[in-house]
């Protein structure tokens, strides 16, 4: 049994034990039974979650997966032992607080129904523009970040078709390629990769991709070779595309307190090699470098994954979490500027794996196509 199994079974249960706590001396609608409720729910829930720690090593992201299940499948299951027999009453008693969590059950299913079956597949084009001091003609920039997955299916396939449909003259993926629960399976699966990536570069001259948290150096390295791409390890390359140059900076994807480090090596490459002259895109999966740029850096546009825009944003709260220490409003993805530099953060194709939910909510997923152009001379 895998432990998205178990976790749904840990929900149901929860939902279970709440509803029929509730109903234990009335009718379950009062606010003292519905207390009854929430306490019976949570110490089913505290009960799993100490159980599957240390069983299982639950981490955060299958606490954060539980709780969601409780929301969409506890929660209703409790609606429904506590709610029907009201609706059933000939006598027609049924109080507002009944109708109440009515409603809020038949939203949370269908917000569930929507963020896990309809909102990672709604793909949208993310289309931005800006001028750059090194552009000498007008580029147009395709983004695909965080396919992150184990697997390539339709969607993924979609993915690659509406990029090389929108005609771009460079492609860069900032990171986790791929994602496998058993690094075995890498073998077995690399050539559905290659041949994924070999579409985007028979498509397209210029190919660069770093690699992620998730993915490896090695995987990303063979994969990219033998599709004919570029891949970048705290590397400088300078690459033809049309009739101009652009010099494209790739870093080494860094976790934690080193995440926005930017290694000493290239940076002295990039302060020795460029100009401000030079169009120069710096590729990091995690937005953080952004933060350690010189203000006289040439870099011309950061472009950055990693944070899939949170992937649950919430009105007037925004992304829940973005593993990020840039400001929520970048790490949700788009194009801003942070102290002068231009930064691009996509909020991804894919979805976390492992012990996370398989959800988006407020941020479907997107290609970015970015549109560089030559500063205006005035006059």
């Amino acid at each position: 049994m895998d432990l998205s199994t178990i976790l749904l079974l840990c929900a149901i249960t929860a939902g279970l034990f709440a509803g029929f706590a509730a109903r234990f001396r009335s009718w379950g609608t009062g606010l003292a039974d519905l207390a009854t409720g929430l306490i019976a729910a949570a110490l089913v829930t505290t009960l799993s979650i100490v159980v599957l720690v240390l069983t299982v090593d639950l981490n955060l992201f299958g606490i954060i997966h539980l709780v969601y299940l409780l929301i969409v499948v506890a929660f209703p299951i409790a609606t429904a032992i506590i709610v029907i027999p009201h609706l059933l009453d000939a006598e027609f008693r049924t109080p507002i607080m009944a109708w109440l969590l009515l409603f809020g059950s038949v939203a949370a299913i269908l917000g569930g129904l929507w963020a896990t079956h309809v909102e990672p597949f709604r793909l949208q084009e993310d289309r931005v523009g800006l001028g750059a001091q090194g552009a000498e003609e007008t580029l147009l920039l395709g983004v695909v970040a965080d396919l992150q997955t184990g697997s390539i299916g339709d969607y993924e396939r979609e993915v690659a078709a509406r990029l090389i449909e929108a005609d771009p003259d460079m492609i860069v993926l900032p990171g986790d390629l791929f994602e496998f629960d058993d690094p075995l399976d890498f073998d077995e699966r690399a050539p559905e990769f290659i041949g994924w990536l070999r579409q985007l570069t028979d498509a397209v001259d210029a190919v660069v991709l770093v690699g992620g948290d998730h993915d490896t150096p090695e995987g990303v390295e063979a994969i990219a070779e033998a599709a004919g791409a570029v891949h970048l390890q705290d590397e400088l390359v300078r690459l033809p595309v049309g009739d101009q140059i652009v010099d494209v900076v790739g870093l080494i994807a860094r976790d934690g307190a080193e995440r926005g480090a930017i290694g000493a090596d290239i940076h002295r490459e990039m302060r020795d090699t460029l100009t401000e002259d030079d169009l120069v895109i710096l590729l990091t999966h995690a937005p953080d470098p952004v933060l350690n740029l010189e203000p006289t850096s040439p870099v011309d546009l950061v472009v950055a994954g990693h944070t899939h825009g949170g992937q649950v944003s919430l009105p007037f709260t925004g992304p829940l979490l973005t593993f990020s220490s840039v400001p929520d409003e970048i790490a949700a993805g788009g194009l801003f500027s942070y102290e002068g530099h231009p930064i691009y953060v996509s909020t991804g194709v894919g979805l976390l794996r492992g012990q996370a939910p398989q959800l988006r909510f407020g941020v479907p997923p997107s290609i970015g196509l970015i549109t560089i152009t030559p500063p205006v001379v005035d006059g």
